[in-house]
């Protein structure tokens, strides 16, 4: 059994043991749903309006004073730790008792998966075939780099 995933489970679990648990329950998920959009608008007034597209909202109610931010790399996880105390600043001004952001990153959380079969590689222009060509030629034959290169211009055609 996985203990921290019963663990996580527990307050839920206790909402529903009660007459009115649907109500308890609903009343968190809106809850949630106040302070993802409370993260997203400090987000946009601090002026990352792309960041905020890009990241999930993760709130416990057993840790109130404690936000979690998933985001898809680490290069907005790193932006996001450096910006955490503006946006705890953003949400305790819009009544929100936030103490501690915490930034999780989770690759391909948010990618959606391409059919690769129906992907076609982009052709190359005619300037990027020649260079390409020219840039081979230079190589020596037994260069592996020559033979990725050969590989690329026999997958790849010009544009006409």
């Amino acid at each position: 059994m996985n203990k921290p995933l019963v663990k996580l489970a527990q307050p839920w679990q206790d909402c529903l043991a009660h007459e009115q648990g649907f109500k308890q329950l609903l009343d968190r998920a809106k809850k949630h749903d106040a302070l993802a959009n409370s993260v997203q608008n400090a987000l946009y007034s601090l002026g990352f309006v792309s960041i905020s597209q890009c990241l999930l909202v993760e709130w416990r109610p057993d840790r109130p004073s404690e936000l979690v931010l998933v985001v898809p790399n680490a290069t907005i996880g790193t932006r996001l730790q450096q910006i955490a105390p503006s946006i705890t600043k953003e949400l305790n001004q819009r009544q929100w008792l936030i103490r501690e952001v915490r930034v999780r990153v989770k690759p391909n959380q948010f990618a959606l998966k391409a059919n690769k079969r129906d992907e076609r590689p982009p052709e190359f222009s005619q300037a990027a075939q020649s260079a390409w060509e020219e840039l081979c030629q230079k190589l020596s034959p037994q260069s592996s780099l020559r033979q990725s290169i050969e590989r690329l211009l026999k997958n790849r055609r010009p544009k006409r």
